[in-house]
């Protein structure tokens, strides 16, 4: 049945696979920060990894209550730490898991509380990359719910974290999220945006530097290409992915799984037994319980119902478990509806701020145009007639009757009766002479013309017009009415 070099190949491969290993993690013997900190940068790199491990989220709990002794921003910083680790490490267990939602939820409480608006640069990139953290492990369980918008949602405000932290193994990781959730849970005619979102993390993630993430793009985009029925490409992208990561990281069963299925879609019964046979070595459950679903399936596909009957009693007491698990996990969604409700809360009370405060500095600045216009227009002469009354003022300047400055004067308060009024009352220092002057500037007459309107010397009448521009705060004694 299995003969040829390449089915040999993937043999070797389930046995070597037998030789995977869990990390094993001891809590620290002496409750101090600088133990816990190690401790707990241990534990993060082993969830980031995406490696086994053989430890469960109550390592962690000692570590929590000693940072909740007191609510410093250092120890509120850790507390939020330990829920994220502890909500990973849930999910990690259960795969769907209400604990999971509640401590992930938690340590984003923690975040927006305490650390939403920190002026400090460090601190928001910290923050930013924290919450990336969070945002892709909950999107995980809501993909488990199939909720559709939820994953998107939390996905995408990972993929804004990674960025505003500037994290290009997140970015990576979050691309490769909204690819897959894109491929799993989009509508009719998205899967175009699945790809889009590999081959933007593939444009990030070069295999040198960042191995896992590229490993993880490659899958999705196989998926995706396994999905569309383009079974060949599919197959080399999986490959990628197997040839970037070792048997400790558990996207190396996944891709063996999911290679399977192409194998199997193409009738090509053997080698998807092989593949699966590498798959089924897992201790991820999830993993383990599809391989059995698939061996099952196949080896009755080509007739040896035999060696199907044992991975069929395995379906049956995973089925049995599952139902139990979800039982106890269907709780998870609501906590995770909650907190986008009240992040929806949050934006639409920022959003009335931001309104109340655009309306508020509109109105400021209305009114502040009004008092300049009121301030620069309350003495402003209005009359379409300004330059025939200028005309006028020339009349009687060559007229040769006297009293030109009585006639010029009554011609002007017939014109503008309130202008010498509002003058005086705002300039109660101008005298009489003054005002006269002022009048005389404002028909434009030259400084030799009005000495000899008002019978003065040039010379005084520059004094004039010095004091007056002083009183009254301008340079332009033609425009003193206006």
């Amino acid at each position: 049945m299995i003969k040829s070099p390449f089915h040999i190949t993937l043999l070797l491969c389930a046995l070597l696979s037998c030789t995977q290993h869990k990390t094993v993690i001891t809590a620290p013997t002496s409750p101090e920060d600088a133990e816990y900190t190690r401790f707990l940068d241990s534990i993060d790199s082993i969830i980031e990894g995406f490696y086994y491990y053989d430890f469960n989220d109550s390592i962690i709990l000692p570590a929590l209550e000693f940072y909740q002794e007191n609510d410093s921003r250092r120890n509120l910083w850790m507390q939020a730490r330990c829920h994220y680790l502890i909500g990973a490490l849930q999910f990690g267990e259960n795969h769907v898991s209400e604990k999971a939602a509640k401590n992930l939820v938690e340590a984003l409480k923690i975040l927006d509380e305490n650390f939403d608006n920190s002026d400090d640069f460090e601190t928001f990139r910290e923050t930013s990359q924290q919450r990336s953290k969070i945002h892709y492990v909950i999107s995980k369980i809501a993909f488990n719910f199939s909720n559709g918008s939820g994953c998107k949602r939390f996905a995408m405000l990972g993929l804004d974290c990674a960025t505003q932290a500037h994290d290009t193994a997140w970015m990576a990781r979050s691309c490769s999220n909204l690819g897959m959730i894109y491929e799993r849970l989009g509508k009719a005619g998205e899967g175009d945006t699945a790809y889009m979102y590999c081959d933007q993390g593939m444009r990030l993630a070069d295999a040198d530097r960042y191995p896992l993430e590229r490993a993880y793009l490659e899958n999705t985009y196989a998926n995706c290409l396994r999905h569309s029925h383009q079974y060949d490409s599919a197959i080399y992208h999986f490959n990628m992915a197997k040839s970037l990561i070792n048997n400790d990281v558990l996207l190396y069963h996944k891709t063996f799984l999911e290679e399977a299925f192409v194998y199997y879609q193409k009738h090509d019964y053997p080698t998807a037994i092989a593949e699966l046979e590498v798959a089924f070595q897992t201790t991820d459950h999830n993993i383990r319980n599809q391989s059995a679903a698939g061996l099952a399936d196949c080896w009755e596909k080509v007739g040896d119902t035999m060696k199907a009957a044992p991975y069929l009693s395995i379906i049956k007491a995973s089925n049995e478990n599952e139902i139990v698990q979800r039982h106890h996990n269907t709780n998870a969604m609501p906590i995770l509806n909650a907190y986008l409700q009240s992040l929806d809360k949050s934006d639409k009370s920022a959003n009335i701020v931001w309104l109340i405060v655009i309306i508020f500095t509109a109105s400021a600045v209305v009114v502040a145009f009004y008092f300049i216009w009121k301030k620069r227009h309350l003495n402003t002469i209005k009359d379409k007639d300004y330059e025939a009354l200028r005309l006028k003022g020339r009349a009687i300047f060559s007229d040769r009757h006297n009293n030109k400055m009585e006639r010029i004067r009554n011609e002007f308060n017939a014109a503008y009766p309130d202008a010498m009024a509002k003058l005086s009352a705002a300039h109660p220092d101008l005298s009489d002479t003054e005002l006269d002057i002022c009048i005389l500037s404002f028909f434009s007459f030259r400084l030799k013309e009005t000495a000899e309107i008002m019978h003065l010397k040039e010379n005084t009448v520059a004094k004039y017009r010095t004091a007056i521009k002083k009183k009254v705060q301008t340079d332009d004694l033609e425009k003193i009415f206006h």
